[in-house]
């Protein structure tokens, strides 16, 4: 009986440990996209010194961020939505306002991406 009592322990913290996994990414996701849809606004607004400060924020806080993701996810996506944001900030400092929202598109797809993978779906799991 202390077998069982000990498995369904150890169940919980699984669950719980998903959880929290699954809270923390989409938080972190959710954040970083309005965090994009904001430079998105400076940059349809021509504020590109504003946009570039922003971009340059969004840019450190997610290498800071990606230090804990990097554990829970799969490393090429953490890195690709790395490399988009900085491409993001490269473009707005050239004021190519289409291809800075070529990679603003791409970033939020990714962030939506990796957030609806971490839900407990039959295509997740499978």
């Amino acid at each position: 009986m202390k077998r069982i009592y000990i498995s369904f322990l150890f169940i919980i913290i699984v669950f719980v440990f998903a959880a929290a996994q699954l809270g923390y990414v989409s938080g972190k996701a959710d954040i970083f996209i309005s965090m994009i849809e904001q430079s998105d606004k400076l940059m349809r607004k021509s504020e590109f010194e504003e946009a570039i400060n922003l971009c340059e924020t969004i840019e450190q806080d997610w290498y800071d961020t990606a230090k804990s993701i990097d554990m829970l996810l799969i490393h090429d996506y953490v890195d690709a939505i790395g490399i988009n944001i900085s491409k993001m900030k490269a473009y707005a400092e050239n004021c190519s306002v289409d291809m800075y929202f070529a990679e603003s598109d791409t970033a939020k797809k990714e962030l939506a991406s990796i957030k609806e993978s971490e839900y407990p779906l039959i295509e997740n799991i499978l």
